[in-house]
């Protein structure tokens, strides 16, 4: 399987083989973690230089993204203009180092497209990992436990396998673990497990992260030029989805 990102190699992908999930550098060593804030300052700058230069551009079917065969389930609606799913994984180091940049986009993106995080479930060892982020929708801790879920598998070096294990992360925001048990193994969160489940399915997604845009469009970092500029064709996506 290739490595996926862009011409310089600093973007990457983590896929799926043989029912596990593997990490896929291009060459060279390993991207050290940056300092938070200079990450966030960075991903925030780029993110600028990019929205400037969509309006330009101009995307084709098979080279910047895929056309799905099927319609996958979207949640827009009214006067949305869009969606834009993200398909990560808590345990993917390229999903982790893209996220101060999805940070920053979420706080400048358009009011009319929406912005969707679906948990990849390319097997059953992933069921926690995506227990966890719905369970924190649910409970309304999601912006303090998604940031600290990254931050222990990916700065502190703790590897969350186990229900249990995502609920001592709860536990630091003021949801015991009986709470956490409730909610992650609820009706609610089952329903969005099993959707989760049947979007990976059907997007054929190879690894993490990618975007679908409007149920109909996949972009992988590597067509998209690297990870960051994957938004600037979902973007473009979105308002172009009436003539493609």
């Amino acid at each position: 399987m290739k490595s996926e990102g862009p011409v310089n190699g600093l973007r990457f992908f983590c896929g799926r083989l043989s029912g596990k999930v593997y990490s896929f550098p291009r060459s060279g060593p390993i991207l050290e973690i940056q300092p938070m804030f200079k990450r966030v300052m960075l991903s925030a700058l780029a993110f600028i230089v990019l929205a400037g230069s969509a309006a330009a551009e101009e995307f084709r079917a098979g080279t910047h993204y895929q056309v799905l065969p099927e319609k996958l389930p979207t949640t827009y609606r009214g006067n949305e203009a869009g969606e834009i799913m993200e398909i990560f994984s808590y345990s993917c180091i390229h999903c982790f180092n893209l996220e101060p940049f999805v940070t920053a986009w979420k706080q400048g993106k358009p009011d009319d497209i929406r912005f969707t995080p679906v948990p990849v479930l390319f097997n059953q060892r992933q069921i926690p990992e995506a227990k966890a982020y719905y369970t924190g929708q649910f409970l309304d801790v999601i912006d303090q436990t998604h940031p600290s879920i990254y931050n222990e598998i990916h700065v502190n070096r703790n590897r969350l396998s186990s229900d249990g294990d995502f609920a001592e992360i709860f536990e630091r925001f003021n949801v015991d673990e009986s709470e956490y048990m409730n909610m992650a193994n609820s009706f609610a969160v089952n329903t969005r497990i099993s959707l989760a489940q049947r979007i990976t399915q059907m997007s054929q997604i190879q690894g993490t992260p990618s975007l679908v845009v409007n149920g109909k469009y996949l972009i992988s970092g590597q067509m998209a030029g690297g990870n960051e500029r994957m938004f600037t064709v979902a973007e473009w996506l979105v308002r172009n989805d009436g003539n493609l």
